[in-house]
């Protein structure tokens, strides 16, 4: 019985380092969530601003601190400054980090969801210190735009017909795709495109004069399906492809990662066009306020 009760106290004895060490373990891998603060940069659209809260949110519930920078034009430029550990943006805007631009994009310069995978493979196969993350399913990307009313007396409901029906139209978008959409449009027939290039802010307004003109305008605009307008089939290949792609400094850890992922998982088509209704004029809310919706949104 001696024998039994010593073999029994050794064996608690032995068990009990484990057993600390265990417990001490986990301790510093949550203290370590909660200590650790990262930095998150944003763009400065509302629905950027709004994405970059809903990541914010995800990570504060999994006990992350995070801090939001003041919202830039280039918040991946923060991430490889070391100025932030995480940038939430349009994949396209990290093609500046290829190393040949020009065998990403190919010979019609226009970025393709395909492409920006491979970015994303060059990215991350070239930098030991960054991560970049899951595409979005969402598309942000451009598309053409008419009225139903303007589509029909054209009789456009494709690409190929809104080419033959081009010189009657104008077509207007703001400067940041017009030689793409210019070459797009002499490539399949129109050899005297119309173009017209106005601010960005005054698309809309541009869109519902809707005569005789289709609008390059984001497919994710709720105001396309909220007030009734056409987007015109397979135009989005005039344009680059812009699903969000988050950035990762190594301060991010492996669970943090898994949850920012889980987010962009979440974000649809009709997830981002919800959340530019709930960011956009009138009656706009403010980002923080639509980043919490967002369980209902993404239902």
């Amino acid at each position: 019985m001696r024998k039994t009760s010593r073999l029994a106290v050794l064996s608690v004895a032995l068990l009990l380092p484990l057993t600390a060490c265990t417990d001490q373990d986990q301790s510093t891998d949550a203290s370590s969530d909660q200590n650790v603060v990262l930095k998150l940069a944003r763009g400065n659209e509302p629905v950027e601003q709004a994405m970059g809260e809903v990541y914010k949110n995800a990570l504060k519930a999994k006990g992350f601190e995070v801090q939001i920078n003041k919202s830039t034009d280039d918040p991946y430029q923060q991430v490889l400054d070391g100025e932030a550990d995480i940038a939430v943006d349009y994949a396209g805007e990290a093609l500046s980090m290829a190393k040949d631009a020009s065998s990403i994009t190919g010979e019609d310069g226009v970025l393709s969801v395909d492409e920006l995978k491979n970015l994303r493979s060059e990215i991350n196969d070239s930098n030991d210190s960054i991560e970049a993350l899951d595409l979005s399913n969402a598309d942000s990307g451009k598309v053409l735009v008419m009225s139903p009313a303007e589509a029909e007396t054209h009789s456009v409901d494709s690409w190929s017909s809104l080419a033959a029906a081009c010189e009657k139209l104008t077509i207007i978008t703001d400067d940041s795709e017009i030689t793409n959409l210019e070459s797009g449009l002499k490539t399949a027939g129109c050899q005297k495109p119309q173009l017209s290039v106005v601010q960005s802010d005054d698309l809309a307004t541009q869109l519902r004069a809707s005569v005789d003109r289709a609008v390059a305008m984001s497919a994710g605009n709720a105001m396309i399906s909220d007030e009734g307008f056409k987007s015109i089939s397979d135009t989005a290949k005039l344009f680059d492809a812009q699903p969000i792609m988050l950035l990762a400094s190594n301060n991010v850890n492996n669970k943090a990662r898994g949850e920012l992922n889980k987010v962009t998982g979440q974000l649809s088509q009709q997830t981002l066009v919800e959340l530019n209704r709930m960011v956009s004029e009138p009656g706009a809310m403010k980002p923080a306020q639509a980043a919490n919706r967002w369980e209902w949104i993404i239902e």
